[in-house]
C-alpha cells in the first residue's frame, strides 16, 4: 500500500493506457480462448453450450484448414524471400549515397512510401494494376509479346499476384532494416577489402552477412508475424479464390466467423494460429541467443 500511495501519480498517468490495452488486447485474446471451448453459432448466441476441445480436435481433421495452412507457408516462404533479396540489393546500393550523405540519398524516402500505405489501399491498387483487360501490367507485358494474364482469376497466378503485392508494400522496411544493420558496420573493414582486391560479391558474402545476421533475423521475424497474420489483400484481390488456391488460414477463419458464423469454431483457428506464432517466434530467439553466446 505505500508503494501505490508513492507512486499514485504515475500510475494515474499510466491508467488510460492499461486500459486500452485491456480494451483494444488483452480482454479480446482472453474472451477468444474463452469462446473457442463452445459451440457458439453467431445468429443463436443464447443457445452456445462448452463442447471442451471438440473444435480443435476438429480443426485438426479439417483438411481445409491444412490446406491453408499450406498456401500461408507458400506465400510466407515466397514473399519474405524476395522482400529479402530486393530489400538487401536497395540497401548495398544506398549504402554509399546513404552514409555519404549525397544528394542521391533523396531517393531513399521516396522507396519507403509503400509501406506507408494501408494494406486495404495496396489490395485496391493492385486490384486495378491487375486488370486483365486494360490494366496497366498486362499492358507494359504486352510490349514483350506477353500475357495478358488474368492475375487474380487463374489458380496458377493468384497466388503470386498476392506475393508481388506484398513484396511491393515490404520490401521497404526489410531494405530499411539491413540498410540500418549494413551501416552498423566499420567502414575500415570495407576499406581494407578494397585494398585486398575485393568484389562486391566477396564484401557481402566474408563481410556484409555475416555481420548483420542479427538483424536479418529480426527482420525475417517480424515479416513472418506480419505474414501469418495476412488478410487484407487477400480480401480485397482474391476473395481466397479462384477455388481455394488464395485461402490463407487468416481468411479461412474470418470466412468461418463471419461468413458461416461459427465463431467458436474460428476462435479455435485463431488461437492455433497464435500457438504456431509463438513456437515460430520462440524458435528464431533461441537462434539468436544462440548466436550472442
Amino acid at each position: 500500500m505505500n508503494w501505490i500511495r508513492k507512486n499514485i501519480f504515475g500510475l494515474g498517468l499510466l491508467a488510460p493506457s492499461i486500459i486500452i490495452l485491456f480494451v483494444v488486447s488483452i480482454f479480446p485474446m482472453i474472451y477468444t480462448f474463452y469462446i473457442s471451448f463452445f459451440n457458439y453459432y453467431l445468429p443463436r448466441p443464447n443457445r452456445a453450450y462448452f463442447i471442451g476441445f471438440e473444435n480443435y480436435i476438429e480443426i485438426l481433421k479439417d483438411g481445409m484448414f491444412w490446406l491453408a495452412m499450406k498456401n500461408t507457408a507458400i506465400f510466407m516462404i515466397s514473399s519474405i524471400g524476395l522482400q529479402f533479396i530486393f530489400g538487401l540489393g536497395l540497401a548495398i546500393l544506398f549504402y554509399d549515397e546513404f552514409r555519404g550523405r549525397s544528394a542521391k540519398a533523396f531517393y531513399l524516402p521516396l522507396i519507403l512510401l509503400p509501406m506507408m500505405v494501408a494494406p486495404v489501399v495496396v489490395g485496391y491498387v493492385f486490384r486495378l494494376l491487375y486488370l486483365t483487360e486494360w490494366g496497366p501490367l498486362n499492358y507494359l507485358l504486352g510490349f514483350v509479346g506477353l500475357g495478358p494474364y488474368s492475375w487474380t482469376a487463374s489458380a496458377s497466378t493468384s497466388l503470386l499476384s498476392l506475393v508481388i503485392a506484398d513484396v511491393w508494400q515490404w520490401t521497404p522496411f526489410v531494405t530499411l532494416v539491413l540498410l540500418t544493420g549494413i551501416l552498423s558496420i566499420s567502414s575500415e573493414l570495407f576499406e581494407a577489402a578494397d585494398l585486398d582486391g575485393a568484389n562486391l560479391w566477396q564484401k557481402v558474402r566474408y563481410i556484409i552477412l555475416p555481420l548483420i545476421t542479427r538483424v536479418i533475423a529480426v527482420v525475417v521475424l517480424i515479416r513472418m508475424l506480419d505474414s501469418l497474420r495476412e488478410l487484407d489483400k487477400v480480401y480485397i484481390l482474391t476473395q481466397g479464390g479462384p477455388g481455394t488456391s488464395t485461402t490463407l488460414v487468416t481468411f479461412w477463419s474470418y470466412l468461418n466467423g463471419f461468413k458461416y458464423f461459427k465463431v467458436g469454431y474460428a476462435a479455435a483457428m485463431s488461437i492455433i494460429l497464435l500457438i504456431v506464432t509463438v513456437i515460430l517466434a520462440t524458435g528464431m530467439a533461441k537462434v539468436l541467443h544462440k548466436e550472442e553466446k
